[in-house]
């Protein structure tokens, strides 16, 4: 399996970025992940056969383009009443004056944030990062030691971390990392991920037996992964 990065001019003049993913199956699908296209083929396919199959679905393309950018997800702009996705959960970012410091914290539909007048918007995008990614680490590690002990396996390694096109990896050594991103799903989406990877240490590839074994965990794995890639 391969992915490298190209990019492509669309009927509309835009040039459209995009992941090609080339490996072992045997049908080819095109899907937005992280706001990145994912062009997914088999192995064999030209160049010619792979920009036809993006020009061919250009007018999908456009459309999730223009839906994507209307998503709520992780912050983009780190500005007072930015509204904001956790857990599946909308929160608006609230920004609060206070001469003592507190940790940014959620209030029922709100992520709290102490701020001084004087406070730069790196500072307020630091402090909102930090409480994500600590979200994120807690929530990532609580998901995987329950999924472990729910398929019976167990990595060398966890990372969360940042990834650009995955929602998760494992290693051939058993090492999983987990996309610090997926925080602004639900639970249940989160375990998922952590199921779909666990299945990678006994399964190296995406065959019939993977998947029969990630729906024998998570029966309910097509309608998550939905969820994730709107």
């Amino acid at each position: 399996m391969s992915r490298q990065k190209y990019t492509i001019r669309l009927p509309d003049g835009t040039v459209q970025p995009f992941v090609l993913d080339v490996g072992r199956r045997r049908t080819l699908s095109l899907a937005f992940v992280e706001n990145e296209l994912r062009v997914r083929v088999p192995y064999g396919y030209s160049n010619k056969e792979i920009n036809d199959l993006i020009i061919s679905n250009s007018e999908w393309i456009i459309s999730q383009k223009q839906k994507n950018s209307s998503r709520i997800g992780l912050p983009q702009t780190y500005a007072q009443g930015e509204r904001i996705r956790l857990l599946g959960k909308i929160y608006t970012i609230s920004y609060r004056c206070s001469e003592k410091y507190f940790k940014p914290y959620l209030d029922e539909d709100e992520l709290v944030t102490a701020v001084r007048p004087e406070s730069t918007q790196s500072y307020k995008k630091a402090q909102v990062d930090a409480f994500i990614n600590e979200l994120a680490y807690k929530t990532i590690t609580d998901c995987m030691n329950a999924m472990c002990q729910r398929v019976g396996l167990y990595p060398s390694k966890v990372t969360v971390k940042s990834m650009t096109s995955r929602w998760g990896s494992c290693s051939a050594k058993g090492n999983i990392a987990i996309n610090y991103k997926t925080v602004q799903f639900p639970r249940e989406c989160i375990e998922y991920v952590c199921v779909h990877e666990l299945c990678h240490i006994k399964h190296m590839d995406h065959s019939k037996a993977f998947w029969d074994m990630v729906s024998l965990y998570c029966p309910d794995w097509k309608r998550l992964r939905s969820i994730m890639n709107e």
